[in-house]
Order: C-alpha cells, then sequence, then structure tokens
C-alpha cells in the first residue's frame, strides 16, 4: 500500500520524535499529537491508516481514544504504546480491538517490524474488501469469472466459503479445506452442514442470510478444526438488494491466542514472582526498623541473611527475563574467551554448598583426570550451570544427594549433574524447557519458582554450539548432561 497516513499520540515529546525517527525514510506521511483531544481532532480532519497510542495519557486516555476509533473509524490499526508495569492494560487494550502493543523503551528495528505486520493486516483487508464488493454482483457473475477468482483465492491465507441462500457450497478456495480440516468430496453443491459439523457455524451463515447482515463469532479448537479460528461472514446481495447468498471468510487466530494467553500468564507470573519477595524484604525491614526484640536478643544475621536470600531470588529472576529478551531478540554479545572447565565448575560447586547443606544434602564433585577448556562468553555459562545445579538443589528432598561429574570424550566436554530428587514424569519432560513451565503437583507446591531457569539454560547451551540430555523418572531423581566443544587451538600456553 502506498500514502500510508500514521498518527503518533503520546503526551511525551520524546515518544513521539522517537517513533517518528524510526519510521524516517519509509515513505509514510507522519502526523504527531501530544493528547488524546488533539488526536482525535486531526483524525477527524485527516483520516489515517495507523494510529500509535499511548494509553496513559493526562485528559482523554488511551482507553478512550481506543474506543472512539474503533467506534468511529473501525479500519485504522491501533497500535498500543505502554511502559512494562501497564503490559496488562496493553493485553485490555487489544482485547477491546487493538491490533498490537509496543512496551517502552522500544528498539526502532521493533517498531518498523510492528508497523509493517499493521500493514500486511490492511493490505489483507482491502484486498478482501475488494473481493467482497466483487462477489456482491451475484453469484452468477462470480461464477463466470472462476479462473479470475481462482487465482485471488489460492493467495489467501483465510478460508473462503461461498453458499447460496439456501445453504448450499457454490466455491471456496484451497485453504478452506486446510484450515477446516474438511474430509467430504467433492464439497461445492452440497449443504454446507455436510462438510461442517458444527452447528454453530452453519447457524452463523443462516443468520447471515435471513438477517441480511454480517454475523462474526469465534470457534474453539474441536469445533469446527483444531484451530481456534474467527470467522466473518456476510451477505452477497444483487443490484436490487435481494440475499442471493453468503461468503464466510476464517481467519486462524490460534497464534494469536496463544500470544494473549502467554502475555497473560507473563504478567500474572510476574506480579506474583515480584510481590513475594518483595513483601518479604519489606516485613524485614521493617522488622529492623522498630528493634524488634527478638533480633536484638539473638543477633541480626539470620534476619539479614534472610533479606539477602529473598533479593538474590528477585534479581536471579530479573536477570533471567532480561538475558531471555536480549537471546530472543539477538541483541545479546557473547564475549568468547578459552576458560578451564574445572575451574568454573568448581567454582558454582562452592557457591551451592551452603544451598544443600541447609537442606542437609551431600554434594559430591568428581572431575575427570584431564584438563579441558572450552571457549564461551564466562559470565553466560556461569548463569548456566549455576541453574541446573540450583534446581538439583531445589528439587532435591532434604537428606539427599546430588552427584557432579566432568568427561572428556570425541572432542566433547560432558558436565553431568545427577541428584536423587523428585524426578520429572515422561508427559512433563519434553516441555521442561518450555519459558513458565512448571511441573505442578503435591511434590513441588512448596518450591518457588519462574520457569525460567532451563529456558535460559537451553538458549545460552545451543548459543555455544552445544547440547543438553537429561534423563528422568518420578522418584528416582533426574540427570542433566551438557556438553560443549573442547578447545584445543585457544588453550592458553
Amino acid at each position: 500500500m502506498a500514502d500510508i497516513r500514521i498518527l503518533i499520540i503520546d503526551d511525551e515529546k520524546v515518544i513521539r520524535e522517537g517513533v517518528e525517527r524510526a519510521l524516517a525514510g519509509r515513505g509514510y506521511n507522519i502526523d504527531k499529537a501530544e493528547n488524546g483531544e488533539c488526536g482525535i481532532q486531526i483524525i477527524k480532519e485527516k483520516g489515517f491508516d495507523i494510529v500509535l497510542l499511548d494509553l496513559m495519557m493526562p485528559g482523554i486516555d488511551g482507553f478512550t481514544v481506543l474506543s472512539w476509533i474503533k467506534e468511529n473509524e473501525p479500519q485504522i490499526q491501533v497500535i498500543v504504546i505502554t511502559g512494562f508495569a501497564t503490559v496488562s492494560k496493553a493485553v485490555t487494550a487489544m482485547k477491546q480491538g487493538a491490533f498490537d502493543f509496543v512496551g517502552k523503551p522500544f528498539t526502532p528495528d521493533y517498531i518498523r517490524i510492528v508497523i509493517d505486520r499493521a500493514i500486511d493486516k490492511l493490505t489483507l483487508q482491502a484486498e478482501t474488501e475488494k473481493l467482497r464488493e466483487e462477489m456482491s454482483l451475484s453469484l452468477e457473475a462470480i461464477n463466470k469469472e472462476q479462473s479470475r477468482l481462482k487465482t485471488v483465492f489460492s493467495c489467501m491465507a483465510e478460508a473462503v466459503l461461498i453458499t447460496d441462500r439456501h445453504g448450499i457450497v457454490v466455491h471456496h478456495n484451497p485453504a478452506a479445506i486446510k484450515i477446516l480440516e474438511i474430509q467430504t468430496d467433492p464439497v461445492i453443491g452440497k449443504p454446507l452442514s455436510a462438510s461442517i459439523s458444527d452447528d454453530a457455524a452453519v447457524q452463523m451463515v443462516s443468520e447471515a442470510i435471513t438477517g441480511a447482515m454480517v454475523v462474526t463469532r469465534e470457534f474453539s479448537p474441536g469445533s469446527i478444526s483444531r484451530k481456534f479460528l474467527r470467522a466473518h461472514c456476510a451477505p452477497v446481495r444483487s443490484d436490487t438488494g435481494t440475499v442471493l447468498g453468503s461468503v464466510t471468510a476464517f481467519e486462524d487466530i490460534s497464534t494469536h491466542k496463544q500470544i494473549d494467553r502467554m502475555k497473560s500468564e507473563f504478567v500474572a507470573m510476574v506480579a506474583h514472582e515480584l510481590k513475594a519477595p518483595l513483601a518479604s524484604i519489606e516485613q524485614m525491614i521493617y522488622a529492623l526498623q522498630t528493634d524488634c526484640e527478638y533480633e536484638a536478643a539473638h543477633s541480626c544475621n539470620r534476619l539479614h541473611n534472610r533479606i539477602t536470600v529473598r533479593t538474590r531470588d528477585l534479581l536471579r529472576l530479573i536477570e533471567n527475563l532480561l538475558n531471555l529478551s536480549k537471546l530472543e531478540s539477538g541483541t545479546i554479545v557473547f564475549n568468547l574467551e578459552p576458560i578451564k572447565g574445572h575451574d568454573i565448575i568448581h567454582d558454582i560447586v562452592e557457591i551451592a554448598r551452603p544451598q544443600a547443606e541447609s537442606k542437609d544434602i551431600r554434594i559430591r564433585y568428581s572431575p575427570c583426570r584431564e584438563d579441558w577448556w572450552f571457549n564461551v562468553d564466562y559470565d553466560h555459562i556461569r548463569t548456566a550451570f549455576m541453574n541446573i545445579i540450583s534446581n538439583a538443589v531445589k528439587y532435591t528432598p532434604e537428606g539427599g544427594s546430588l552427584e557432579i561429574s566432568t568427561s572428556v570424550n570425541g572432542g566433547l566436554a560432558n558436565l553431568t549433574v545427577k541428584d536423587s530428587g523428585i524426578g520429572i514424569s515422561t508427559e512433563d519432560l519434553p516441555h521442561i524447557f518450555d519459558r513458565f513451565f512448571r511441573v505442578k503437583g503435591k511434590a513441588t507446591r512448596h518450591i518457588t519458582g519462574s520457569g525460567l531457569g532451563l529456558s535460559l539454560v537451553k538458549e545460552v547451551v545451543e548459543a555455544h554450539k552445544g547440547y543438553i540430555d537429561v534423563q528422568s523418572a518420578p522418584g528416582l531423581g533426574t540427570t542433566f548432561t551438557l556438553s560443549f566443544p573442547v578447545s584445543e587451538v585457544n588453550r592458553p600456553a
């Protein structure tokens, strides 16, 4: 699409100018507004394709502007600009019709990516609208131009079904068979109910034809297909206004639903994980400030240690979140250097001992006799090793044991961490490296965590051209083996 018109509504001048710079040189027509009132007025005067909208503004806030746009200019794609602390508000805005959101701070590349996605949607909508206008001539005219429409249909990602006024399928595109998982052959010439067994879908088409109105519905996986679908059914009219049939477009929104669920889970997880340690720290500091009699009699060391532990948990969570974000975006820089494997592992084992001793867990470290080196980023590898060993201690009951060993075989250095912990079921094992996944059960109910540690380990190990092997069974413990290429050329003299 040419001459894309973009409006930036934000009360912060630096954000308005930053977004404008990010989009400069791409041929867009860009306007800016410093508040919601000005933004609505400019939209009334000029009209726009895309609006980047700040939710938190004085006067008319972003939600009011979004509501006005959806009511008066629904074709505009709204991209919400929000801070990290208000991600939940952005999710709410998306449920109310926003296309996507951009978190502060943002990178120019990400702004451009989101704008490109919005333009793609506008292009698809324009093509779909054009197709629907052609269809409105009459179903007879559509059949005469079938060869041309077939080319258009074959390029559409949406599933499209066309019926006559009696609900008989007269045309469909190739995507319909795939997305709707239709098994009947042929489809054309048969009632819609013969190809789609879901009564709600058949009723939707009937309502659009009899009511001469557009009907929109969503279908959960298992109803029409295994995907989450959104359907738009519109009546097809003749020149005199008579309803000749219907056109139904099914859009696969499974990814959008998954993202929505992940964002909600992310917000809930962060809120929970940050709230608990911060509340504990607040209570402990309060006890110190009020000169708690117990602490005065028994020394403040224990209380200070508890504060330190909870603070470290919080910092580890934040560090994991930041590292995963950088790894995913490709902005992280690895400073590779030759590191002696035994040294880094020995240091981590010593750091983990106090945690193990507090649970009466015995750690036995058995390094191989051969010294080995590997080219790694010290800080990131150290974090990965620490997560593996710390997890082993965390999921091993009191009085258990932890065996850590190394070996060198076939040009690979292997770190093996074997615990006598609760183990992992066959069903959960394929998911332990998924972000935010945590094994649920009575044995893990009292164990805190974000579900990010193993995700970060996998990303770091694979970034260093290594791999992970996991062996586990409930009640029999878990064994992690991390393998890395041994360095020979860069070994220090």
